[in-house]
């Protein structure tokens, strides 16, 4: 007869209706936030503005997101950049330029569903839900032209935690 190790008899009554604990990562808490950005954009000197006739947005680039902590609180900062052209007439619509300007932002999206049942944090995730599009556009009394950005993020927490499984022999099933 084979000796039993105290290794072999914890499996044997773990694996007769007991239970295991995993560690494992999993997705701790989400958020999303819409953002609204104003930014004026500088014309030519000889001529001001007297229509804009469009805008367009490309290049968006999200950064790494990065966790912050504060007390029991929990965000995730998002920043990134984006390129706006503005198209517009001016000297009386006999005349068209293009502005093209970067446009940098930043912002902390608190996660208000969270999980605080976690061993550590370990890594943020960000996705674009709603892509920068020009919301408002007016000339201003200076003779340059603003306009009214809005793009939304969803930003992920995730962590260690620990689950606990029922395990279940094959003769059980």
């Amino acid at each position: 007869m084979s000796e039993i190790t105290s290794l072999e008899r914890n499996f044997t009554v773990l694996s007769k209706g007991g239970y295991r604990e995993i560690i494992t990562k999993a997705v701790c808490g989400t958020a999303k936030k819409f953002f609204r950005y104003s930014q004026q954009f500088p014309t030519v000197e000889d001529g001001s503005p007297t229509q804009i006739l469009g805008t367009s947005i490309t290049q968006m680039r999200l950064k790494e997101p990065q966790i912050e902590t504060e007390e029991e609180k929990i965000g995730v900062r998002v920043s990134g950049i984006f390129e706006a052209h503005v198209w517009y007439a001016y000297n009386g619509g006999k005349s068209t330029d293009l502005i093209r300007q970067a446009i940098h932002f930043e912002e902390v999206i608190p996660v208000n569903e969270y999980d605080g049942q976690i061993l550590s944090i370990t890594d943020a995730k960000a996705v674009v839900i709603k892509p920068p599009l020009a919301q408002d556009t007016a000339i201003t009394r200076d003779g340059s032209i603003k306009i009214d950005f809005e793009l939304g993020v969803y930003v992920e927490v995730v962590g260690e935690t620990k689950v606990l499984v029922k395990v279940v022999s094959p003769e059980d099933i």
